[in-house]
């Protein structure tokens, strides 16, 4: 995660503060930027009532974030291109630098006496800090669990989705970084009688850091993941899907297309193994034609989820592969209890 340039705001567009990197080549007017980023997130709050969002915007192949934190507003460019970023990670770690900031600073800046130029240098060096030392992000990361923990314990947020946000903070992480966090997430079991008296509360918590450690341990902790190639026209649709098959030692490749999944197929090791899942609600005889003479390796299965049995093509077919067909009415609603979901987990990838 490397941060090019970031800046500290106020909801009403005055840019209190201002990190360039040396190798950043940004020349930003910064008023006139304070001001972009005070609407853009006006605006996505105004879509999170809608169940919209905006993640990040892009500046070529560098991207800009925006996370709001109380009055403030931390923006940062971040450089893309060396790796896919994470936008939960780049949310903990511009939550983490404006917490710091607003801690030292927001209070004291309303003094009539409080002279920012002494300050600057000393957060800038903060900010260094926090951008050179690889394992914060993990910090942090283990720290927003424990907190997230404890909201479960009050009821603040469901069990389950303590469950699932501890998924997605941990599986990413690498083994070595992994191993840590899964000590600390075992700790958390010691000290579940001592802070609460109901029975049920404490076998459910329990139950769900059982499950959750498990699931670590097989999926981030496995080199050797199963794989499968999805064939989905919504993005949406296939990351509640690649979520769920994490869980499960299930990695999902994204393809949008049927010339990007035979691309997929042609670059793909032959000794990893494979399956191919299409999701596709209306699919043509030409798009079952495709399917048969995809060039995959012997043992490769194929599965189309559709939400009626489409009507096959006339005339003899290169069958290479036969095709698993199971129906689902609506196919763009996925989750954990979709008809396919089992059928998956059970038996399409391959050891």
């Amino acid at each position: 995660m490397i941060i090019k340039n970031l800046w500290i705001i106020s909801k009403i567009g005055l840019c209190h503060y201002h990190y360039q990197a040396e190798f950043s080549d940004y020349q930003i007017e910064e008023l006139l930027f304070a001001g972009l980023v005070a609407g853009l997130s006006n605006f996505a709050e105004s879509l999170s009532s809608e169940n919209q969002s905006v993640e990040y915007l892009k500046l070529g192949t560098d991207e800009l974030y925006f996370e709001t934190i109380g009055e403030i507003i931390v923006a940062a460019i971040l450089a893309g291109g060396t790796e896919k970023l994470q936008s939960f990670s780049v949310k903990l770690m511009l939550q983490f630098i404006g917490t710091k900031f607003s801690e030292k600073y927001l209070n004291t800046m309303q003094e009539l006496l409080f002279d920012w130029s002494l300050e600057t240098n000393s957060f800038t060096r903060e900010i260094n800090g926090f951008l050179t030392d690889k394992d914060l992000l993990e910090d942090i990361k283990r720290e927003q669990f424990q907190n997230m923990f404890m909201n479960a314990m009050e009821g603040i947020i469901s069990i389950e989705e303590l469950y699932w946000r501890g998924m997605q903070l941990f599986a990413d992480s690498t083994p070595e970084v992994l191993k840590r966090s899964i000590r600390k997430i075992s700790s958390l079991e010691d000290v579940i009688s001592s802070v609460t008296q109901d029975e049920i509360l404490e076998g459910k918590l329990h139950d769900v850091l059982f499950r959750l450690l498990k699931d670590l341990k097989s999926t981030a902790l496995n080199k050797n993941h199963k794989k499968l190639l999805v064939l989905s026209q919504s993005e949406q649709a296939f990351e509640k899907l690649r979520k769920i098959l994490l869980s499960r030692e299930i990695k999902a490749y994204l393809c949008v297309d049927y010339d990007g999944l035979q691309k997929n197929i042609d670059t793909w090791n032959e000794s990893d193994p494979y399956d191919i899942l299409v999701i596709q609600s209306n699919l043509t005889a030409q798009n079952i034609r495709t399917l048969h003479g995809l060039r995959v390796n012997g043992n490769t299965k194929i599965i189309a989820v559709v939400n009626r049995i489409p009507r096959l093509p006339k005339g003899r077919i290169a069958q290479k592969k036969t095709i698993s067909f199971i129906i689902q009415e609506d196919i763009d609603t996925i989750n954990r209890d979709s008809p396919f979901i089992e059928y998956l987990l059970t038996s399409l990838v391959h050891e």
